[in-house]
């Protein structure tokens, strides 16, 4: 039995069109693949509509707390490998396939993951259209980061409990609240499969495709900024020996700018305006939080404009 587990969040404008893409692409592989296929969806903390609108669609549901890795950890079921989804995305119908077949290819392949593409804006503002042509254009670099998290197959899928990170603490900060334990899953993970098995532990598949809205406003640019380099942040400073692996594997090279059109390279000056500004207002929030506040950090309030996929 493979399990695709969806983690949601508050995502009663957008798990309903998910969970009909998935449904679609799981009845499109099962009728291809000698495997079971289930699907589950796990409510993080819920206080809208989605866990009946995940029932509705036939989906079982399991109650989590603690955040979207917490979520996936209470998700965790038996099988080959599993599958992990977000709630806000919409998948092509052989996306699911794709996965089972890179994952079937052998145990040397850890992660597989689709290729994923931005939704049209909806909004008609410079910026807008410069995050819609930064994502369709995959930063204008040839070479990933780190895997997507929006969906990936997983073979031994293991993030460090909140208990585990605390041993590793130093010292508690209130910018990186590091007793909060791993909030992003695919930094480290992505970094624990190059280094137990190099680049090729981590696929991207030929076929399949996931859609996701992609930020639209700098307030949502700069949150998404703000939630992946904290955790690049963190994961520096909790596993140290995972850097050298972000620097062979994870090194951005905006090669693929030479080739850009005129229009996409004024395109990238705006959002390199933009990226500066985040740099800013990043700094300035580490240095309010480890100097002045009070409280701790919260970094994950919602980006409202990713929520709707209509």
């Amino acid at each position: 039995m493979i399990h695709v587990t969806v983690t949601a969040k508050n995502e009663e404008r957008a798990i309903g069109d998910c969970l009909k893409s998935l449904r679609a692409a799981i009845a499109f592989a099962e009728a291809r693949v000698s495997e079971r296929i289930a699907l589950e969806v796990v409510l993080d903390e819920c206080t809208d509509g989605t866990e009946a609108i995940a029932r509705a669609h036939g989906a079982g549901c399991v109650v989590s707390a603690g955040g979207k890795v917490e979520a996936q950890r209470s998700g965790l079921r038996p099988g080959p490998f599993q599958v992990f989804s977000d709630a806000d995305i919409l998948v092509s119908e052989e996306t699911i396939l794709a996965l089972c077949e890179a994952m079937f290819e052998g145990p040397e392949v850890k992660v597989a993951f689709p290729p994923k593409v931005p939704l049209p804006p909806r909004r008609s503002s410079p910026l807008a259209h410069a995050l819609h042509v930064y994502n369709l254009r995959r930063g204008f670099s040839s070479q990933r980061t780190w895997f997507s998290g929006k969906l990936f197959a997983i073979r031994g899928w293991h993030i460090p409990t909140r208990a585990e990170v605390v041993r590793r603490m130093c010292e508690e900060s209130a910018f990186y609240n590091f007793s909060a334990g791993m909030r992003v899953d695919d930094i480290y993970l992505s970094r624990m499969a190059w280094l137990e098995g190099g680049a090729g532990a981590v696929r991207e598949t030929v076929r399949g495709q996931v859609q996701f809205r992609a930020p639209e406003t700098w307030l949502g640019m700069y949150r998404y900024y703000r939630r992946m380099r904290m955790e690049l942040e963190r994961v520096d400073i909790l596993f140290p020996e995972t850097r050298h692996v972000h620097h062979r594997f994870g090194a951005r090279k905006p090669d693929l700018l030479v080739h850009a059109s005129a229009s996409e390279k004024r395109v990238w000056t705006v959002f390199q305006a933009a990226l500066g500004a985040c740099r800013v207002a990043y700094r300035m929030e580490r240095a309010y939080y480890e100097r002045l506040a009070l409280g701790v950090c919260d970094p994950w309030p919602a980006i409202q404009e990713t929520k709707d996929l209509g």
